[in-house]
């Protein structure tokens, strides 16, 4: 992730499309709502204010691998509250400690008390297009891979006696020059 992207503000990485719903909604047709707008998460209110949240992964965790009817239960029973929101001028660097502080994957972005949108850690990751991540970097453990072809060896010792025979030549990497 680049210094740059952290200093930016959350408005630049805001989804404004939010599904609200009442607290009263049944979670069967919540997940239905969810999956006819490609969204993974809706807010929940009550009396005009946002009173909560609820995801994908809370309906599969609370509701589903429970064994508990969706047809029978509310949102407002499995919904995460209280809400945790930041400014939209925020800075994503502050959006992403407070992410952490309070171990979520989302945030209500407001226009002074108004809900504008979610920021989640997706949109933030999903931004990061040409930042300072190397492929390299992202390798698989225990494995060292051959910076030539991309052939995967157990060892330092097998990677290069591969790069001696097949891409190098016998005896360069351990200095014997005369093969140039």
């Amino acid at each position: 992730m680049s210094l740059q992207m952290l200093e930016e503000p959350v408005s630049k990485y805001t989804n404004h499309q939010m599904i609200v719903v009442a607290s009263n909604f049944k979670v069967s047709d919540a997940a239905k709502v969810m999956t006819e707008s490609k969204v993974d998460s809706i807010i929940v209110f009550e009396d005009d204010d946002v009173i909560g949240i609820v995801t994908q992964k809370d309906i599969l965790s609370d509701v589903v691998a429970k064994g508990k009817d969706p047809t029978k239960i509310t949102i407002k029973e499995i919904m995460h509250k209280p809400i945790i929101s930041i400014d939209k001028d925020a800075k994503v660097k502050e959006a992403i400690a407070l992410m952490s502080k309070h171990d979520i994957r989302r945030l209500i972005v407001r226009n002074e008390k108004r809900p504008i949108g979610i920021i989640s850690q997706k949109m933030i990751v999903g931004n990061i297009c040409d930042t300072d991540a190397l492929l390299p970097e992202l390798e698989i453990p225990h494995k060292i891979r051959c910076p030539y072809c991309d052939s995967l060896f157990d060892e330092k010792k097998s990677l290069s006696s591969h790069i001696d025979n097949i891409h190098i030549g016998r005896g360069l990497l351990e200095g014997d020059l005369s093969k140039m």
